[in-house]
């Protein structure tokens, strides 16, 4: 690795920095002025939305750094050819696969940190994001723990709640066990219910179990068929906790999720294609990489480059892609299409494009 190499590393590396940081605070600015309409009836304070965004800064840029490396690609090259670089090294007999090895080295090894990305770090940033909108800004119960089979959960300072099952339409809880603390954080009643309903008045607890612990003294126990439940959450709340979302789950919980579906039987194409596009979206990096090489080094003979061009370029190309992933992403999840092809299908047709481009400069 030559003087040259860090040369051009450096500048692309500048402006690749320059143009995630652009895209990604141009996401945040339209995502933050179109959450703030439905934040604000919740009187949110501005630190718990900023947080928000903050954990959602690792899929944003996960997000936007294939297009911004597709555009650092071509104004680095534009750059280059304006000022005579790229004629100088041709005439000093440079390669191109010399001249492209920084482009390719910050995109391969892009592509690894980007895998880490989306199968832990990403995920994880998402599931405090989610919590910050529940519990922070939307004013609702913490769940302590949850699973589709159990649920623990905080109704208020000091009452606790555990159920053991929560039904596909989240109206109705089963197997519920209530357990309310004292001052001083000792247990002092317990109740447990057959079900929780979720009625027109609210939640109503039926066929309860009322153990009362006295300090120093004895257990009284009391039955009710019905008692109300002050519980802020809705249907459509535990609905959402139980869907379980791709994008709360790393890689390895998916996978392992995917299997429990598969073996009892439920359709598993719509988290399959999102399992292999997390992957797929990981190499797309070093692919528009290549592409942005590809259309920048073609007409090398031409004095002239305009910056404008290349940045419209490059978002046309971005556009174009986006769509093809959407439109492979939606055929997977549907059955139309096998979720592994689902998932790479856009990264194939554009790999093949950028190689062909690129076998066919004249350097």
């Amino acid at each position: 690795m030559g003087i040259l190499f860090w040369y051009i590393l450096r500048q692309y590396l500048s402006i690749l920095v320059m143009c995630i940081t652009g895209l990604t605070s141009i996401y945040l600015i339209i995502d933050f002025f179109e959450k703030l309409r439905k934040f604000i009836p919740y009187d949110a304070e501005l630190t718990s939305m900023l947080m928000y965004f903050f954990f959602k800064i690792p899929e944003i840029s996960f997000t936007m750094a294939p297009f911004a490396a597709l555009m650092a690609s071509l104004l680095v090259i534009g750059f280059l050819k304006k000022s005579h670089e790229i004629t100088a090294m041709r005439s000093s007999g440079f390669s191109l696969l010399y001249f492209s090895a920084p482009f390719l080295f910050v995109a391969s090894v892009a592509t690894v940190i980007f895998f880490g990305f989306t199968a832990i770090v990403i995920p994880l940033g998402n599931a405090k994001a989610e919590q910050i909108k529940i519990v922070e800004i939307q004013k609702k119960p913490q769940p302590l723990a949850f699973t589709a089979e159990n649920l623990w959960l905080r109704i208020r300072d000091n009452t606790i709640m555990n159920v053991k099952a929560v039904s596909p339409d989240g109206a109705q809880l089963q197997s519920i066990h209530l357990y309310r603390l004292n001052s001083d954080f000792q247990l002092h009643q317990m109740l447990s219910a057959e079900t929780v309903d979720y009625e027109a008045t609210g939640w109503t607890l039926k066929h309860v179990v009322q153990r009362t612990i006295t300090p120093n003294g004895p257990v009284t126990v009391a039955q009710q068929e019905r008692m109300p439940l002050e519980l802020d959450l809705t249907p459509e709340d535990l609905k959402t906790w139980i869907s379980l979302e791709p994008e709360h789950m790393t890689l390895g919980q998916l996978r392992d999720h995917i299997t429990h579906l598969e073996n009892e039987g439920h359709n598993i194409a719509r988290f399959l294609t999102d399992y292999w596009s997390r992957i797929a979206w990981s190499s797309v990096t070093l692919i528009m990489t290549i592409l942005g090489l590809s259309l920048g080094l073609r007409g090398l003979d031409s004095r002239t480059s305009s910056m404008a061009i290349n940045i419209l370029l490059g978002l046309g190309i971005g556009l174009v892609f986006w769509a093809t992933h959407s439109v492979g992403i939606s055929l997977g999840r549907s059955g139309a299409l096998l979720p592994v092809i689902a998932g790479w299908i856009a990264c194939i047709m554009f790999l093949l494009v950028s190689l062909i481009f690129f076998l066919r400069v004249r350097y």
